[in-house]
């Protein structure tokens, strides 16, 4: 087939999201050609991708003909060309120009020097189907437009989750009873016709990441200084509690950071302290043996072992070198803990078991508190690098 890549280039009403560099970080001797990335085709796109025209892609979705009036059809028309572009701006320039340039030479021998008829396989027609996953596809761009937490639109990695979700219906459909499945020993290959494991389909998403780019903003480090800074800040907060109610949070809330922080527990994990043999266990291992250790006892799921329930035993140091005594919170907590019948450590008044999300607010206040009491040790916990 004849391929003029440039021809082939983004629609005006193409606003899809890519990275803004600012002024004072672009590269002075950077390609003039670079920043016409993803608005057109290359010549030689053609052969490392299945491709379609628009219409085509348009009827194998709504089995009819584009309706110039009907605004949806423009709509639809727009998101296609940009998903073709995006599968197309999958392969780096380089590669695309050598695949083209090696075609070229394969072409000529095969049929110079051979006189063969056929060198390369056919390209098409294709089905009147969507088979690329091209609803799926450009549905994903629409949901990208959506305003996102840092910028004004969806991350790359937010806007993904739609093909996860489409692939899960897949498997739970008809079209899985059909699916063919390979196995040796306890190793198991699933072959699947969904759309969205195709080539094209990867490729597409390949090039909307690197059209949109990601902006990645972790948060700040929380240092051993800024730690201690802020258990002094819980330390005042205690002492100063007028109601049990207050004091009894903070409590909890002293003993949930430092758990997290010196045992290196996930958010998710620290509510899982099994409320009697923690006290049980620290209470053997604190006063009866006079050991150097905590207890930390958690039952639950936990990431990366299968979705089996277990019990984990972990031990902290109740007085470390850096200065913290985890020591001290525990015996607050255990004091207002002592009498309940809650299964887990951290539980509201209702029994339920509670969320690091529950101590989200007193966590950003604390560390607030340090950051105008002590701004030094905020910059130091971040990586300016």
């Amino acid at each position: 087939m004849g391929w003029h890549g440039k021809c082939y280039e983004q629609r005006s009403a193409d606003h899809y999201p890519r990275p803004q560099i600012p002024e004072s970080e672009r590269d002075e001797e950077q390609d003039p050609r670079d920043a016409k990335m993803f608005t057109h085709s290359r010549d030689g796109d053609n052969f490392l991708v299945p491709f379609q025209c628009d219409i085509c892609h348009f009827r194998n979705m709504f089995l009819r003909d584009t309706d110039t009036e009907n605004s949806p059809d423009h709509a639809a028309l727009v998101a296609i060309r940009r998903a073709n572009l995006d599968a197309f701006w999958a392969r780096a320039t380089t590669t695309v120009n050598g695949t083209k340039n090696h075609l070229r030479l394969f072409y000529q021998t095969g049929c110079h020097v051979y006189g063969l008829p056929s060198t390369l396989p056919e390209m098409g027609p294709f089905a009147l189907r969507d088979d690329s996953g091209m609803r799926v596809a450009i549905i994903t761009l629409h949901q990208s437009l959506r305003p996102g937490v840092y910028t004004s639109n969806l991350q790359f990695t937010s806007a993904r989750k739609y093909r996860s979700a489409f692939t899960n219906v897949w498997g739970a459909s008809q079209h899985s009873m059909n699916q063919a499945v390979m196995a040796r020993d306890t190793v198991k290959t699933f072959v699947t016709s969904c759309p969205t494991s195709g080539l094209w389909y990867e490729r597409t998403t390949m090039g909307m990441h690197a059209r949109m780019g990601d902006d990645r903003r972790p948060d700040i480090a929380i240092s051993t200084g800024v730690m201690l800074k802020m258990m002094e800040v819980l330390e005042e907060a205690y002492f100063f509690a007028t109601e049990i109610g207050e004091q009894r949070y903070i409590a909890r809330a002293g003993l949930f950071f430092l758990a997290a922080f010196l045992a290196s527990l996930r958010g998710e994990e620290v509510p899982r302290l099994v409320r009697s043999h923690f006290i049980e266990l620290n209470k053997v291992s604190m006063n009866e043996l006079g050991e150097e250790h905590a207890v930390l006892p958690l039952y639950g799921r936990f990431k990366g072992e299968n979705g089996v329930a277990r019990c984990h035993l972990m031990r902290v140091s109740l007085e470390t070198k850096s200065g913290f005594d985890i020591g001290k919170w525990i015996g607050r907590v255990s004091r207002f803990e002592r009498n309940s019948n809650n299964k887990f450590l951290f539980s509201n008044a209702a029994g339920r078991k509670e969320s690091m999300n529950d101590y989200s607010e007193i966590f950003t206040r604390t560390l607030e508190e340090v950051r105008m009491r002590a701004p030094h040790l905020i910059l130091a916990s971040i990586n300016i690098e």
